[in-house]
């Protein structure tokens, strides 16, 4: 998995265990507190921002909220937005014309399945 998709699945575990009164979290207070770059954390925000999954409000006691329930949002939600999951499932050895029968191919192909599982059985209520 990327840097920039564990830090946006941080980040919005950081927001979703700190949503008690929907008090809106600076940026600078979650790169703080989950260790992120706070320019890098800035992009990743904006992402989850246009992708509906958080909410930004401005203005002197702005930040960022959760726009679903946690129970709603899968990590497959935040993932997708920064890593190309299909290319995990095209041939291990990078093949072009791979065929399948590799020694890689058919051991692989369990594996992706499984993280894919995972991804979309594990929602952000449950890392918190």
């Amino acid at each position: 998995m990327s840097q920039t998709g564990i830090y946006a699945i941080r980040a919005m575990g950081y927001i979703a265990s700190q949503q008690e009164g929907e008090k809106p979290l600076l940026s600078h207070t979650i790169a703080e507190e989950m260790q992120i770059p706070v320019n890098f954390l800035s992009k990743i925000l904006n992402r989850l921002v246009q992708a509906g999954l958080i909410r930004s409000i401005r203005g002197r006691n702005g930040g960022f909220v959760m726009a679903e329930p946690p129970s709603d949002i899968f990590i497959r939600d935040i993932v997708d937005l920064f890593m190309k999951l299909d290319s995990y499932k095209s041939c291990f050895l990078g093949l072009k014309n791979c065929d399948g029968t590799c020694g890689f191919h058919s051991r692989w192909r369990i594996i992706t399945e499984q993280f894919g599982k995972m991804l979309d059985g594990i929602t952000i209520d449950k890392i918190l």
